[in-house]
């Protein structure tokens, strides 16, 4: 059967290229590439209401596409007031891009739109030339467990030279996807252009980033069961404040927990921002494990209530209850004392 498109009162125009990659990407991968065809310059944020997910995916997405070659930056980066330009440039021949350094009253340092191509006759002149390459693509096989072809090793010297990462980054980088279970290069690609996005460009943050990535991707599911949150993605609210509490308040899954339940037994439902709001109040108190929180609770608990100021109609406990009451309306009440 033969089909055709019903284009109604607009079009939308795609490279051919597209079609190759079908099988690589996902659902919202592909809805970012709709978008951004579309026009109409969207931001982030506002791509992550059209298509329901949070921002880390679209910039997930917005690297992949711009590392396969089909997407294009019109802007490089932030702006900063009195700072030199940075300025990436590729010579006709050259093996790797060179930099320098024009005065401007506003410095951009630009993405790479994307990486290079190469040839295969091209990649066995590099690979003879610099031995180090070929070091170093002999030991992505390793840790990969398999041969590439001329396109994936394109994206592995790719992601060297033109993102200006060194040796010991890809291999981090390569290790973090094979423990993950990703062994495509075309997912190291695309990861590799998210965290230059973020500013990650050296083994030391890329090392601290994938522990806090995989620390987080260990944990999550154990806190969207716990929550009720089922297969919806969490928001970026939600993300930042799991964050918060793994690497910021240093608080392990027991401790999570036992915010959970009092949030549960408090307001009869699971809710991240009444657990945070909680955990918070834990960490500016200093209470760093679950049993000084058991001990701090029983003695509070125990303490006859300290008098009021002048004035005052209820103690500290209260304005903490209060307060969770504005935030949370007509979901917020208090434990009933026995």
């Amino acid at each position: 059967m033969k089909y055709k498109l019903h284009y109604g009162d607009g079009v939308l125009n795609l490279p051919s290229s597209v079609l190759s990659r079908l099988s690589d990407v996902d659902a919202t991968t592909l809805k970012v590439l709709l978008l951004v065809s579309g026009g109409g310059n969207l931001s982030r944020e506002k791509m992550a209401q059209e298509i329901g997910c949070d921002t880390d995916a679209i910039a997930d997405a917005l690297g992949y596409w711009r590392g396969a070659g089909l997407l294009i930056s019109s802007t490089g980066g932030e702006k900063k007031a009195g700072a030199p330009v940075e300025v990436i440039e590729q010579s006709p021949g050259a093996d790797k891009p060179t930099t320098k350094v024009a005065d401007s009253a506003a410095a951009v340092t630009p993405a790479p739109s994307t990486l290079p191509r190469y040839t295969t006759e091209e990649l066995v002149a590099l690979l003879e030339n610099r031995r180090e390459l070929a070091a170093l693509v002999d030991e992505c096989t390793r840790i990969l467990g398999k041969v590439f072809s001329t396109h994936e090793t394109s994206i592995l010297l790719g992601i060297v030279d033109y993102l200006n990462v060194d040796s010991e980054y890809l291999l981090l980088l390569l290790a973090h996807c094979a423990k993950m279970g990703k062994k495509s290069v075309r997912y190291a690609e695309k990861l590799a252009f998210s965290l230059y996005d973020e500013g990650i460009t050296t083994p030391d943050a890329l090392q601290e980033c994938l522990k806090q990535k995989e620390e987080l991707q260990e944990v999550e599911g154990k806190l969207r069961s716990l929550f009720g949150i089922s297969t919806r993605a969490l928001t970026t609210k939600e993300r930042k404040m799991i964050n918060t509490w793994l690497f910021t308040f240093h608080y392990g899954l027991d401790v999570i927990t036992r915010a959970y339940e009092i949030t549960a037994d408090a307001i009869g439902k699971a809710s991240i921002p009444y657990a945070n709001s909680i955990l918070e109040r834990w960490d500016a108190a200093g209470l760093r494990t679950l049993k000084q929180i058991d001990q701090a609770e029983q003695e509070r608990a125990a303490a006859p209530k300290n008098p009021t100021a002048p004035g005052n109609s209820f103690d500290t406990d209260d304005f903490f209850a209060a307060a969770l009451k504005r935030s949370f309306g007509d979901d917020f009440e208090l434990e009933k004392k026995k």
